[in-house]
């Protein structure tokens, strides 16, 4: 996997759920009870698996977006079987998953879940979750995206407001660090939000060089740091540098976009939020040529239950949502894709003239993620004044 920043498509939960999630082997959930259809790129026959579909009970989707309902909708109407959506955040994602497995009763078939980290470290080793990449599609599919395979990824732009600036007032990241920027960068509050945590992690694991490199670019010499990382020393400096933390990517929104300000923030904000331009008025433009990166893309992971009744209309769902069709309601605010041949629709925040400067997570650090989580936490605490 490339580590340069073209590399293809990159809450916390309470101690208690980890506990739960460390739970023995008697928790874990039971066989598919009917056969699924072969995963080799040789047997897989899409036809062949409709067919099995379609004798098998309905099926449920758990996923943190109302969205899941009309593509449960779409895909009932296209195969004739019924699929309920349920929205429900990736840590009662997580918690729902394991309780029912451990239960033997099985409501949630198909789960789309955000929290990576904890869906490789938790759900895949307990097989609470199964992973399964469908054949025909997978060549289409980056490796760093299959194990577990992502569904789409979910990016965040650097952000300010088009109406009191002309341009970006920033050109590089390491700017948001310096005195200009003091009290005048919004963004969700990392203590409390494992995808920033893990956004750090991935950094300094996939990104260092392009740190540096935009370190030296923004002034003029090399990175000298105590820290493990150039990802460190950021986080460390933009926590110093007294950020406007935020509950969510609408406040912070709001924050950058409101009109009738003279000199507002700026923002690491989702492309979802683009909206509120024709929806609230909002001025709000990404920071186009921003170095190393223009933001960053989240990725969801979509699993199987391992007990599922249903596993083949559980698995032509997750065939269904890597398809055109299937994924169309979650990429038309902006998200994108792990099927590199569905084409990026236009959206407010234009996500497909950008999908080469976003920072992409990788998959081969998720342990990594999972096991400094709480090293990132107390990197931000001990940093911030």
């Amino acid at each position: 996997m490339s580590t340069t920043s073209t590399h293809r498509w990159t809450t916390v939960v309470g101690l208690g759920l980890s506990a739960l999630l460390f739970t023995g082997c008697a928790g874990q959930a039971p066989a598919a009870t009917t056969a699924p259809v072969a995963q080799s790129a040789e047997d897989f026959d899409l036809d062949q698996l409709i067919s099995a579909a379609k004798a098998e009970g309905p099926i449920t989707i758990y996923d943190s977006t109302s969205k899941v309902e009309d593509m449960a909708a779409a895909f009932t109407k296209a195969y004739g079987i019924k699929a309920t959506g349920v929205k429900t955040d990736a840590a009662e994602a997580i918690e729902k998953v394991t309780r029912e497995a451990q239960a033997g009763n099985v409501v949630g078939d198909v789960v789309a879940i955000s929290d990576l980290p904890a869906v490789k470290n938790q759900l895949l080793p307990n097989n609470f979750v199964t992973n399964w990449v469908p054949a025909d599609l997978a060549p289409n599919i980056d490796a760093s995206m299959q194990e577990p395979l992502v569904m789409i990824t979910d990016p965040s732009f650097w952000t300010y407001n088009t109406e009191a600036f002309n341009t970006c007032p920033a050109t590089n990241i390491w700017d948001f660090t310096t005195e200009k920027f003091t009290k005048k960068v919004a963004f969700q509050d990392p203590v409390g939000d494992n995808g920033a945590l893990d956004w750090y992690s991935q950094m300094a694991q996939f990104g260092d060089q392009q740190l540096r490199d935009a370190y030296k670019e923004a002034f003029g010499e090399d990175l000298v740091t105590d820290k493990d990382s150039a990802a460190a020393e950021w986080v460390s400096r933009m926590a110093a540098n007294q950020p406007i933390l935020t509950k969510s990517s609408e406040e912070a929104s709001e924050a950058v976009g409101a009109g009738g300000q003279d000199d507002p923030p700026m923002a690491l904000m989702s492309s979802a939020k683009y909206r509120n331009i024709e929806e609230k008025g909002y001025s709000l433009g990404v920071c186009e040529g921003l170095v190393p990166w223009v933001g960053k893309a989240s990725p969801k992971s979509l699993t199987i239950a391992s007990g599922s009744k249903s596993p083949n209309a559980a698995k032509l769902f997750v065939h269904f949502v890597l398809t055109q069709e299937g994924i169309e309601p979650q990429i038309s605010d902006g998200k994108i894709s792990a099927n590199s041949s569905i084409k990026q629709p236009e959206d407010a925040a234009h996500v497909g003239k950008h999908l080469n400067e976003i920072f992409q997570f990788d998959n081969a650090g998720l342990e990594t993620d999972w096991a400094s989580r709480e090293i990132w936490q107390d990197l931000w605490r001990t940093s911030a004044k």
